[in-house]
This record gives C-alpha cells, structure tokens and sequence, in this order.
C-alpha cells in the first residue's frame, strides 16, 4: 500500500521539495500549535473517562499521549488500542470500558470531520471537478452515522450484541465468540457510565477547540509556506486530510498524508502551486506533526516505565484478556503493572 501511494504522489507531486525554506517563525510558531493541539486531544478524552473512575491527570495525560504515539506510527490503526492497554496498566479501569471511550471518541471526530468538511465548502468556492470525493464524503457520513447508532445501541442493550456473537460466531468458533462478546461487554459497560451530561459536554467543547487550534496552525503554516488559504479553506484542507486517514494505512501514514494534504489544496489552487509550495506544506505538516507526537510518546513512556518494545509487541498481538487486562506476561513486558 505504501509503495503504491507513494507511486501515485510522484506522478502527479514533486516527492522532494526543491527548496525547504520558510520564514524563520514558522516552524517554531506551528510547532507551538501543535504542543497545544495534542494536550487538548487528550484533555477531551479524560473527560469521556470521568465517568469510569479516577485516573490521575498525569497518568492520563501521558497514557494518552503515549497511546496516540503509536496512533500516529503503526499501520491499520492497530494503535487505537494503545490507551486502553496502557491505561489498564497504569490505573484501576478496566479496557473494555476505556475502549469504549476511545470508540465514541472517533465516531464523534468522524462526525466534527464530515461536518467540518461540508460547511467549510458551501462557504467557499471550490475548483470542479471534485465531485467524487464529494460522494464519497456522503457515504463517509453515513458511516460514521450508522457506527454512532451502535454505540447508542450498545448502551442501551448492552446484552444484544453479545447474544448476536455468541449465536453467530460461536457456532464456528466458540472461544473466539466468548472473547468478542467479553470485549463488546466491556465497550458497552464503558458506554453506559456516559450519560452524565456534564462530561459529555465538557468532551464536545474541547473536541471544538481541538479543531479549532487544529486548523490555525494549518492556516499559519500556510501563511508560512506562501499558500494563500482562507480560514474556511483551510478547515476544508483539514478535513479531507483526515478523511484521507480513515483509509486503513501503512505505517506513520506515509503517503495517505500526503495524499490528503495535496488533495485538499487543490480544492482551492492550480497544479502549479500544489506541486511547489504545497509539497513544503505537505512535508512540514507532515513532518512536524510526527516529531512533536514521537517526542512527546517517549517521554510518556518514559514517565510510566513503559518497556516500549514489550508494549509494542504486547499491542500489535492485542493480548488483552476478556475482562479486558493485558495478560499477566503482557504486562511484565511491557511495564510493572502498577498503578502510578
């Protein structure tokens, strides 16, 4: 997958810029943004947790930062279950629930995604020929739509889908429908303790400055590179980037990146530009981005005692066992266990 993106971007997009220079500010400025961008992603998720128990906000803070470290650099989105598995080490919660968190948390960045995208191109004037991925934004609604109505489902009939699992699926493989029902018990735990209100709300308002804060540092990164985008244009680039992620990709998302970042501008610019100043758009989003998210997951790893190859391997396995801990040799890997 990786070759043949990569393959795709250089037949259209310089895979080089020739010349990376930028305004003194810019880099430090966006970088800055981007510091405040991640503690904010977290700081919403620690919300969704209130209702599960105490978590100490130093704990959180690096359990999620650590988690999204592996987010951002494993293939198939294989990190999204990162937090859990951290945070079970690391706190009395158990993973099913916390995944359940984590599961509402990208449904709703799926929504704020789609929503963003369709309002930021009814108030400005996009290029033709884009009515594809106009389509297919449709069908990415309808998705997300469809997955929130589970979740819904889920905590208001929590038992259902465990009978379905264990009706379907066990008559094939009983222990594998024993683990899926054990682990749709936990997300549907997780899911019932959400409807307090005021967590809830606190989620959505910070799920708003996340993207708010987001798209400014996309919008002065521009102004830096020399891309005349408005702040609406920008929201719009940012949108279809991460509509680009939702595509199951290689690892760091090498070229799915890219391939949102490029797409999105030429929304708004001529192939001209793209392939010069939106390559230097595109390599130092890129690029920034990844060095801020690694830097701040090993330190994270670092705060917990995280063995991070234990872990590593602990997560692309997914030894997670049905009342949703890591097994016991998991977890000697990967850390002490100990609440911190």
């Amino acid at each position: 997958m990786t070759v043949g993106l990569l393959w795709a971007l250089t037949r259209e997009f310089r895979a080089i810029p020739d010349d990376l220079s930028v305004p003194g500010w810019t880099i430090p400025t966006y970088v800055a943004i981007v510091f405040a961008c991640y503690f904010t992603r977290i700081g919403r998720w620690l919300f969704l947790l209130q209702p599960l128990g105490r978590v100490p906000v130093g704990v959180g803070f690096a359990a999620g930062l650590a988690g999204t470290m592996w987010i951002a650099v494993l293939p198939w989105r294989l990190g999204e279950l990162a937090r859990p598995l951290i945070l079970t080490q690391n706190s009395d919660l158990r993973f099913g629930p916390i995944l359940g968190t984590v599961a509402l948390e990208r449904v709703m960045d799926g929504l704020f995604v789609c929503g963003l995208f369709f309002t930021s191109l009814a108030l400005t004037e996009p290029l033709p020929g884009h009515a594809p991925i106009r389509a297919a934004s449709v069908g990415v609604v309808a998705l997300f739509s469809g997955a929130l109505v589970v979740l819904l489902a889920m905590a208001r009939w929590p038992r259902v889908l465990s009978g379905v699992i264990e009706r379907t699926v066990g008559r094939v493989a009983p222990g594998l429908a024993r683990t899926l029902a054990g682990l749709a018990s936990g997300i549907a735990a997780g899911l019932q303790a959400l409807p307090s209100i005021r967590p809830f709300a606190l989620f959505l308002l910070a799920a708003s400055a996340y993207w708010a804060l987001n798209a400014l540092g996309m919008w002065v990164l521009a102004r830096g590179c020399g891309i005349p985008l408005s702040p609406w244009e920008t929201v719009a680039v940012m949108a279809m980037i991460n509509l680009a992620l939702l595509i199951p990709g290689p690892p760091a998302q090498l070229g799915t990146f890219h391939l949102g970042v490029l797409t999105g501008l030429s929304f708004y610019h001529a192939h001209a530009l793209v392939d010069g100043p939106g390559v230097v758009y595109a390599f130092y989003l890129y690029a920034c981005q990844m060095a801020t998210i690694t830097a701040l997951g090993l330190a994270s790893h670092l705060r917990l005692r995280l063995d991070i190859t234990g872990f590593g391997r602990a997560l692309v396995e997914g030894e997670a066992g049905l009342d949703g801990d890591m097994s016991q040799e998991s977890a000697r890997d990967a850390g002490d266990g100990k609440p911190r």
